[in-house]
């Protein structure tokens, strides 16, 4: 199949030539590993399509050969919980045993995969261990550490590395993005392309970029380890008080890296 299954997504030149390839004869499982933002679900959801031959205009969900495996909602319906549980992986279990009804095969997407606790391993490994006649896994993690070499073995591992800034000024610019946009966006992205778009259309993730840099700015400017500790006080309670604070923290860790890296 020819690669323009993956048009419009920059960077990432032989995962999209490695996949484009193994529409027709795909290995069993995949693994696509990469920041978030780099572009690993759009690339992951272009595969599953292609090897559905499902329409781009329709949710996955729609295709009765797609089975997802998420996150359900939370209690309070406001957000996701914080791991995918097992009895969703014992759900597509039964799915996948069963034939396929329009496509030639049925597809497994777990866009977080590195969501699943301990017990959603061990029962997704049975299922990969025997899948039903021509089944793909298509597996997207940001952070490979959590999940275990069991797993990992069993999937065709594809690594998605950051995009270079100018390919991403470059393409900003063909999407009418001005100048002195640009040039932030790009700042702010550090290689991810869908950080730069978020910045740009997001009000609530400015905001974020925004806060960081000035909570870094008062860390930095303490004058004693009490003054730093009463600047991360409120950013902790925040943390602590969200729906998934280990989340929380990552992403918080994460832009105040950023911040420090452009203080410097």
């Amino acid at each position: 199949m020819s690669p323009d299954i993956f048009q419009g997504i920059i960077g990432h030149e032989a995962a999209k030539r490695i996949l484009a390839l193994a529409v027709e004869r795909p290995h069993g499982a995949y693994l696509i590993v990469g920041p978030d933002g780099v572009g690993a679900h759009m690339l992951a959801e272009r595969f599953v399509r292609a090897l559905s031959d499902h329409e781009p205009s329709k949710p996955l969900t729609s295709h009765p050969d797609i089975a997802v495996l998420a996150r359900e909602a939370s209690t309070d319906e406001k957000a996701a919980k914080s791991v995918i549980s097992v009895e969703a992986v014992r759900e597509l279990r039964e799915r996948v045993a069963r034939r396929p009804v329009l496509a030639s095969r049925v597809v497994i997407y777990a866009p977080e995969a590195d969501r699943l606790n301990e017990a959603g391993v061990n029962a997704l490994l049975k299922c990969m261990e025997e899948p039903g006649a021509g089944a793909v896994f298509v597996l997207v993690t940001h952070d490979e550490s959590r999940l275990p070499a069991t797993l990992k073995s069993r999937a065709a591992r594809l690594n998605l590395s950051r995009v270079p800034s100018r390919e991403i000024a470059e393409w900003l610019a063909v999407r009418g993005v001005k100048a002195a946009d640009r040039e932030q966006a790009v700042e702010i992205a550090e290689g991810r392309p869908g950080r730069a778009l978020q910045w740009l259309a997001e009000p609530d993730v400015r905001a974020a970029v925004q806060s960081a840099a000035h909570l870094v700015e008062r860390f930095l400017s303490s004058r004693s380890a009490g003054e730093a500790f009463a600047a991360l006080e409120a950013e902790a309670k925040r943390c602590e008080a969200s729906d998934d604070p280990l989340q929380a923290w990552r992403d918080s860790l994460g832009l105040w890296n950023s911040s420090l890296r452009h203080a410097f």
